[in-house]
């Protein structure tokens, strides 16, 4: 292949995975803007609503954890078409559930799908860019990807805001599954195939995975993306019932909140680009005290928690920016789709148990209470794990000074 052809596909494939990033941004911030809220008008309570959104662990761990391995041997486009047609179906499903038992079946689709989806399209493009000696445009593009989607979510949130008589009764969620099942197609059909290691065995690349993750050089990654996934679900689960009942915005004025939290998160995405010389752990480490600093504000009212989300967000795309960037910076090619999903299921396991914990505090404590509570304990857990970190690279190092 010449070189001006190889940069042309290149570029064309780069351009699919933004154009699909961000329409998969737009219905799922669709959906981010109304789900709690239907749920709560179909008369389900804040701890039914919790337990309901912690299955998402069982297809963390039955589906996403091997997703990477799978797509490796069967081909990381196959595993993006399959997640989407199943996530949209789950959403379609969710749109007309009245009952617990028709949004546990419409969670475990849409959780499914979003399993199989996550990490692949990524993952697909990384190998790609790697296979054809372009590694180089591997950053510009993962960078490009995430601020692309925060965007598109707020695009999501001005859909929403200027559709609200769709929200009540779903249409706006059946609007979501849609979106998603119609990306499915265009994948399938217009995609090119991507790099497969077929004599990969599914469970010897899962073992050397997992063997890399909780190496020094992954446990770090690891930790942090676990935390920054307890900040994220915290935040997922509470800002609609904090905007209506805390600050005392209408319920037809969360496509503007989402709106403008999603901006304040592609801000954050977007200034990665003056962060990248540091080194990423401070980053992560850094933004994620002060969200969790910013979320105890909460308990000043409604000013405190207006201020307390929108600087939240635009951290919070700080730090899963930089994840993303040193997590593929530093995953080998041979396990990069396998390290992504395990850290993906590792963090989709954490968002659900936080879920089900958060339903059973802000039903004991209160909302305001349950989420500064929460995040006073995040920053001692973020304290330790700093510790922790800098007691081993010490050692590490003294350990190398005494080998020399």
């Amino acid at each position: 292949m010449s070189e001006r052809l190889k940069h042309r596909t290149t570029r064309s494939l780069i351009v699919k995975v933004w154009v699909l990033t961000g329409t998969v941004a737009v219905a799922d911030f669709i959906f981010g803007a109304t789900f709690v809220t239907l749920m709560g008008q179909r008369g389900l309570g804040a701890a039914l609503v919790g337990g309901l959104l912690s299955l998402t662990a069982v297809t963390a761990l039955l589906i996403e954890t091997p997703s990477g391995a799978w797509g490796d041997r069967f081909g990381h486009k196959r595993l993006v078409s399959c997640g989407l047609a199943l996530w949209g179906a789950g959403l379609l499903v969710f749109s007309v559930a009245s009952n617990p038992a028709v949004f546990a079946a419409a969670i475990l689709l849409w959780s499914g799908g979003l399993a199989l989806y996550s990490g692949a399209s990524t993952a697909l493009l990384v190998n790609t860019l790697n296979s054809e000696g372009l590694s180089h445009h591997g950053e510009h593009a993962i960078r490009g990807s995430e601020t692309i989607r925060w965007a598109s979510a707020a695009l999501g949130a001005v859909l929403v805001a200027l559709a609200g008589w769709a929200m009540a009764d779903g249409v706006s969620i059946a609007i979501s599954g849609g979106l998603l099942v119609t990306a499915a197609v265009w994948v399938t059909f217009t995609w090119p195939d991507s790099p497969r290691r077929s004599g990969s065995p599914i469970g010897r690349s899962m073992q050397r995975g997992v063997r890399y993750i909780l190496s020094r050089k992954g446990r770090l990654l690891l930790a942090l993306s676990v935390l920054a996934a307890i900040d994220l679900a915290i935040v997922i689960l509470t800002w609609q019932p904090m905007t209506v009942d805390v600050v005392g915005f209408d319920a037809g004025l969360l496509g503007i909140v989402l709106l403008v939290l999603t901006l304040s998160t592609a801000a954050g995405a977007w200034t990665t680009r003056w962060t990248r010389r540091c080194s990423p752990e401070v980053v992560v480490g850094a933004t994620l005290s002060i969200v969790n600093a910013s979320l105890a504000l909460v308990l000043l009212g409604a000013v405190g928690a207006i201020v307390a989300y929108v600087l939240a967000e635009f951290l919070i795309g700080i730090a899963l920016t930089t994840l993303a960037v040193w997590a593929q910076a530093t995953f080998p090619d041979s396990i990069r789709a396998t390290a992504t999903s395990l850290v993906g299921s590792a963090t989709g396991v954490t968002m659900a148990i936080t879920n089900g914990l958060m339903g059973q505090l802000w039903q004991a404590l209160g909302l305001t209470s349950a989420v500064a509570w929460s995040a006073g304990v995040l920053v001692a857990l973020l304290g330790s794990v700093g510790t922790l970190a800098a007691v081993t690279r010490s050692a590490s190092r003294s350990a190398n000074q005494g080998t020399t």
